[in-house]
């Protein structure tokens, strides 16, 4: 049973993942790039819509981290060894790691931590390539529009 509960956390969590992601690229296509296409020049536009991508997964980090807090204040549920201290710096670096499917091998999860840290690895994984398809369109979008140079 804790099993299934694991995986239902984790799924849970990677829904809630691409809903923010989703919302994060409508708000860096809506309202970033049309607001600083006006005022900059297209380094600063491409800039901007990265920072905002850049904030999307940080804040998807930091919910995985928080969701893996409250997994392991239950210690029945599931918990993690190694290198680990238990403050919110070592779950923040521990779901970073997992993200980015750096996946150093420091900290080990058990449990239904181990659910979650393959979870948001794969979430991470898809959620970079996605930021990197929509940088590289709206990059393609503005390159579009800008005058051709005479050489």
């Amino acid at each position: 049973m804790v099993n299934i509960l694991g995986w239902f956390i984790a799924s849970a969590l990677v829904i809630a993942t691409i809903g923010i992601h989703y919302e994060i690229m409508r708000i860096a296509s809506d309202v970033v790039l049309p607001w600083s296409l006006k005022r900059f020049h297209d380094r600063r536009v491409i800039m901007l819509t990265i920072i905002t991508l850049m904030m999307g997964h940080i804040l998807e980090i930091w919910i995985f981290a928080l969701a893996m807090m409250l997994v392991t204040a239950q210690p029945e549920l599931g918990s993690l060894s190694g290198n680990f201290d238990g403050t919110l710096n070592t779950f923040l670096y521990f779901s970073a790691v997992n993200y980015t499917s750096v996946g150093y091998g420091d900290i080990n999860p058990h449990g239904i931590m181990r659910a979650l840290s393959v979870s948001e690895a794969l979430a991470g994984l898809m959620m970079i390539a996605w930021s990197a398809s929509f940088t590289y369109l709206k990059m393609e979008q503005i390159w579009s529009h800008r005058p051709k140079r005479s050489d």
